[in-house]
């Protein structure tokens, strides 16, 4: 045999992590990937069945509760305490088109129900001006994901199969407070804490099996791998979301939101074991590892515009420009040398580049309508709206689009809402182009005291 093909069999590379940390690895090179890493990139979670139902167009119009996510000086427009609570359930499908030889990607179809939005209300006038408070929960990025690949070794004879599930979600804990500056102008902000409380972040269970032939002294023998990787990803922050809402005439308001950006601190705790075993008879080797560390998640900038038109008593549309930056988005990289990798683990997906700020910054444009059909004891409302929703991606952008439908019904002190969104896209990745399609649906209750 070769001795420089025999010296080949003994690398590890590291597609997962930069080439500064080293592999610790059992014989012929075969170790398993650290799974530092999203199986996509964060997803943003609109909030409320009322703003979802046309299509998050709120920034000029955030006049519910969860103004405290979308722009809280609309929180001067409510006029009695209350309190709201809102849920959601998605199903995600994923369908895989390999562009990549020798490389298999599994379909994907997954689905989650989740606790979106909780507040409490409270109106107040203050020195002759309305002011608003409210404490609020807001789940704001969704982290669930999927990814089954099979791909050849790249420098042993041999294939090898990944399988990942990643679960969890980023929420808040906010405080919010908006003040009346004028009858026609008011300003607002929530101050949002990231606790690490009750899973706040992220966790990835990866198994990697592996089967081949390598060079074992003068003879070629099958091996077989098994490996498991779990790990838990804690968050914690603080940033604040601050809006302004300028009501210019009767016909026409203005609204704009900022979040500012943050560091989040991420402890991240990592158990990871392989065992491999060459059929010749040999007793199985088995390396495993442990440990906790801290590392720093760059957190990005974004802000947007809205304007709303009230075009008749029944009618209103609104507009929403917003941006994030998400080329600031990066997680630091680990000092870790004993992290153990594997060659070709995880070919699709985007969320290494992403992770290192390699997404372009991108601009959603969201436009929705509502229309109340006045009844002589009863409104009820009609919206729909249409978004343009780009993602970062490992080339730059994917592009993503959808609409939304909603309506609700109003009895005595409850107002019921619900929703429905639908969002596409296409996810550029070095393998796969993966088409996605989610469905979602959003149930709210508003109770007023």
């Amino acid at each position: 045999m070769d001795c420089r093909r025999h010296a080949l069999w003994i690398l590890v590379l590291c597609c997962w992590l930069p080439p500064v940390a080293l592999a610790q690895t059992l014989p012929f090179g075969i170790s398993l990937p650290p799974s530092l890493n999203f199986a996509t990139s964060p997803a943003p979670v609109g909030s409320g069945a009322r703003a979802q139902g046309r299509a998050i167009a709120f920034i000029a119009v955030a006049d519910d509760a969860t103004a405290a996510l979308h722009n809280p000086a609309g929180l001067v427009q409510l006029q009695e305490p209350e309190a709201s609570v809102v849920g959601s359930y998605y199903v995600r499908l994923e369908r895989q088109d390999v562009t990549q030889l020798g490389i298999r990607v599994e379909d994907q179809t997954f689905g989650n129900a989740e606790l979106n939005y909780l507040s409490g209300v409270y109106p107040f006038r203050l020195l002759g001006r309305n002011v608003v408070v409210s404490l609020n929960y807001q789940r704001l990025f969704d982290l669930k994901g999927a990814t089954d690949v099979a791909a050849p070794f790249t420098t042993i004879d041999g294939l090898q199969q990944v399988r990942s599930r990643q679960d969890g979600g980023l929420f808040t804990i906010s405080p919010a407070v908006a003040v009346q500056i004028t009858p026609t102008f008011s300003i607002g902000a929530a101050f949002n804490i990231w606790p690490d409380l009750f899973g706040n972040g992220w966790t990835q269970d990866v198994t990697v099996r592996g089967q081949g032939f390598v060079a074992s002294g003068p003879r070629v023998v099958p091996f077989l791998s098994n490996g498991r990787i779990t790990e838990d990803f804690s968050f914690q922050g603080f940033n604040a979301t601050i809006g302004l809402l300028w009501n210019i005439n009767a016909v026409f308001t203005v609204g704009g939101v900022v979040r500012t950006p943050f560091t989040a601190r991420l402890t991240r705790e990592h158990a990871s074991s392989l065992t491999v075993t060459l059929q010749d008879g040999s007793a199985p080797v088995t390396t495993s590892n442990a440990f906790t560390e801290r590392l720093d998640l760059d957190m990005p900038l974004s802000y947007g515009i809205g304007l709303a038109a009230r075009l008749s008593d029944n009618l209103n549309l609104s507009l929403d420009v917003s941006r994030v930056h998400w080329s600031d988005f990066k997680l630091q990289e680990s000092s870790r040398t004993d992290v153990l990798l594997v060659e070709n683990g995880a070919p699709s997906g985007k969320g290494r580049a992403v992770l290192r700020g390699q997404g372009n910054d991108t601009t959603s444009v969201r436009l929705g309508a509502e229309y109340l059909w006045l009844l002589p004891k009863l409104i009820i409302p009609f919206r729909a709206g249409f978004f343009y929703d780009p993602e970062p991606g490992e080339r730059g952008t994917d592009n993503f689009f959808g609409f939304s439908l909603g309506s609700g019904i109003s009895v005595k002190k409850f107002i019921f809402d619900l929703a429905y969104t639908f969002r596409t896209g296409t996810v550029q990745s070095s393998a796969t182009e993966t088409t996605v399609y989610q469905h979602t649906l959003f149930g709210s209750v508003i109770y007023h005291f």
